[in-house]
């Protein structure tokens, strides 16, 4: 521990003298919160599912440390990264201390990420900012998926090249992303593979222009990917297809007095299923599909008011064509506290899943809105510069009784005609107080009535509704 100790204090020492030769500005900045909260009857199934007593409650702390820095090494040359630290739930990280340490006994490890402490940090941004003539250049792994307003983001990381122009009002992008790189994972690619290789790319091209009061923007977005192009042969000798799509996504946003407005529509066209032996393992399906948002908000003094539309188009179970309308975004800030809100849903797992519902995205660490329309009004009122009380009710019903992440086949046709659109009513209030300018607690209450499209593949279950208890720290720095 002390040779530790002492090379630990040598690299920082070096560290701290190798920034002041090279005169490099540090800047740091981020985020920590830490939330608790109830979930009550999450799985939304009352004696449904064949058990006893489904109905499950979940309560539970969780955390996140967000760090970046970024380093001016020269004027018009940056370094910037980030990571996230200590990102789960209480209690799953890190040795305890128990009763047999008395004993001599070494605590064990807490949960199943407490063996490996190496998950307790995820470096996710690393990249390089240097001016050029009427712009900049990026290189590294940036932030991406995050365009227009709120809606539809995603808050990803992605290895890019970005090119950026600035010329007056209008800014333009040009950004390439490599999402997948098949060279050195081990595939053994046929002889008749018909493909240059099993990649993912990604292009995006865009460009904003700004106003008095706001500013609009258009990006057009093509996404070749490759990586199904080496499965494994069948006996008929097929080798798996690949996926190309274009999105076309235009926003807005504009404050007119008292008024802020903004829209976004994210179109997707293209080709879901393109395979290199077609009719050998199934024939080759278009792709289609469409998300759109719109918002209007009123402030009047201390109060303010306001409404929102947002549409995830889903899957149409009796056409052939493949639905992909993105989602709402894990980034989204105008979520709701149950209906695929980002922090419950993530730390206390998917909601409605009891009766074998599928809701919102599997697959991934967070539940973002998919196949549904929403519509939503809250108002809010600031009783001093510290205190924000918000209520809002919200409706939503699915786009179509069959989910987007299900394969249209004849069976699940079947499977899923006799589901109800509805996915129920919320209503939500929250208060939060500034406890310092850069530290606020929230405290918060949800209720939702579910619907019936809970009942998933039980179509004689008993839907049960939910409520959550909220509280959490934040802490910007």
């Amino acid at each position: 521990m002390k040779r530790f100790i002492v090379a630990l204090l040598a690299v920082a020492m070096a560290a701290g003298f190798a920034l002041s030769a090279s005169a490099a500005d540090v800047k740091f900045g981020g985020s920590y919160y830490v939330m608790g909260a109830t979930a009550n009857d999450w799985q939304l199934s009352k004696n449904g599912n064949g058990s006893a007593d489904d109905r499950t409650t979940a309560s539970f702390f969780a955390q996140r440390l967000r760090v970046g820095t970024q380093f001016k090494v020269a004027e018009g040359l940056t370094l910037t990264t980030q990571f996230d630290a200590l990102e789960g739930r209480w209690g799953q990280f890190g040795r305890y201390q128990n009763e047999e340490m008395s004993r001599g006994t070494a605590g064990g490890w807490n949960g199943a990420d407490g063996a490996n402490d190496s998950k307790n940090i995820s470096f996710d941004r690393a990249y390089v900012d240097f001016a050029i003539p009427y712009g900049k250049i990026r290189v590294g792994r940036g932030p991406t998926s995050n365009w227009g307003t709120s809606f539809a983001n995603q808050d990803a990381d992605a290895d890019e090249i970005v090119l950026t122009g600035y010329f007056g009002n209008f800014t333009a992008e040009f950004k390439i992303e490599k999402a997948y790189e098949s060279v050195g994972d081990g595939v053994t690619w046929g002889t008749r593979h018909s493909q240059a290789d099993g990649d993912n790319d990604r292009y995006h091209i865009s460009g904003v222009y700004k106003f008095t009061g706001g500013s609009t923007g258009l990006k057009i977005f093509y996404n070749r990917n490759a990586q199904t192009t080496y499965a494994a042969p069948s006996a008929a000798g097929d080798r798996g297809y690949k996926r190309e799509y274009w999105a076309i996504q235009p926003y807005v946003q504009a404050t007119l007095g008292p008024v802020f407005v903004e829209a976004e529509l994210n179109y997707n066209t293209g080709r879901a299923y393109d395979y290199e032996d077609n009719g050998v393992m199934g024939s080759d399906r278009n792709l289609k599909g469409m998300n759109a948002y719109l918002h209007a908000k009123v402030d009047a003094g201390p109060a303010y008011f306001g409404a929102l539309y947002a549409y995830v188009s889903g899957q149409d179970p009796k056409s052939k064509t493949f639905n992909s309308g993105s989602d709402g975004g894990k980034a989204w800030n105008q979520n709701n506290l149950i209906l695929w809100g980002y922090y419950s849903n993530k730390w206390a797992g998917m909601l409605g899943g009891g009766n074998g519902a599928l809701y919102g995205q599997t697959g991934y660490d967070y539940i973002a809105m998919t196949n549904a329309h929403e519509l939503k009004v809250y108002a809010g009122y600031n009783p001093t510069s510290k205190w924000n009380i918000q209520g809002s009710v919200a409706y939503a019903v699915a786009d179509k009784t069959c989910p987007s992440n299900v394969i249209t086949t004849a069976a699940n046709r079947a499977t899923y005609d006799y589901v109800d659109h509805k996915y129920g009513t919320e209503a939500d209030l929250t208060a939060s107080y500034k406890i310092f300018d850069n530290l606020t607690y929230t405290l918060g209450f949800g209720y939702l009535w579910a619907g019936d499209y809970f009942k998933g593949t039980n179509k004689n279950a008993n839907v049960d509704d939910t409520y959550l208890l909220l509280n959490k720290l934040d802490l910007t720095f």
